[in-house]
Formats: structure tokens, sequence, C-alpha cells
């Protein structure tokens, strides 16, 4: 289980995944994880203007299924973010 569940209340992941493939992290703070939410936002613009682009729909695909598992209160691909974010 994830450690930080507690936040996430009948939160409908595909809304979460709708909301990320529009702006990356927008999901997250939609499920209460907004400090997390800004901090993939913010490495997923660095990485595409690092990559010229490209790295924004890496980086949009990454956040929409890190939200999908938070949504499901399953362990995501970004909880280890927890101990720096401190959410």
């Amino acid at each position: 289980m994830n450690g930080c569940n507690c936040r996430v209340k009948s939160k409908s992941p595909i809304i979460a995944v709708i909301l990320n493939l529009l702006i990356a992290g927008l999901g997250h703070v939609y499920l209460g994880y907004t400090k997390r939410g800004i901090v993939l936002f913010l490495l997923t613009v660095l990485i595409a203007v690092i990559s010229s682009g490209l790295g924004w729909i890496v980086g949009v695909i990454l956040c929409s299924y890190d939200a999908w598992q938070l949504a499901k209160n399953r362990p995501a691909p970004f909880d280890s973010l927890m101990k720096y974010v401190g959410e």
C-alpha cells in the first residue's frame, strides 16, 4: 500500500489521468498531492527543455500513470518523491 493514500478518497482515476494529459501534475493536484504535482510539472518542463520538447510526452505519460496508481491506492512510480516533497 502507498504510504500517503489517506488523502485519496473516491477520486476518479480517469479524471486524474485526463487532467495529467492536459497539464503534467494537474491530476496530482486533483487527488490532493499538490506539492507532488508541482514538482512533477517542473521536472517535466525541465526534461522537455533539455530534450527539445520530446521529454514532455514521456513526462506526461509517466505523470498520468503515477496519478492512476495513486487514485487506485497502489504503489506509484514516483513514491520516492515523498521523502523530498514531504507529502
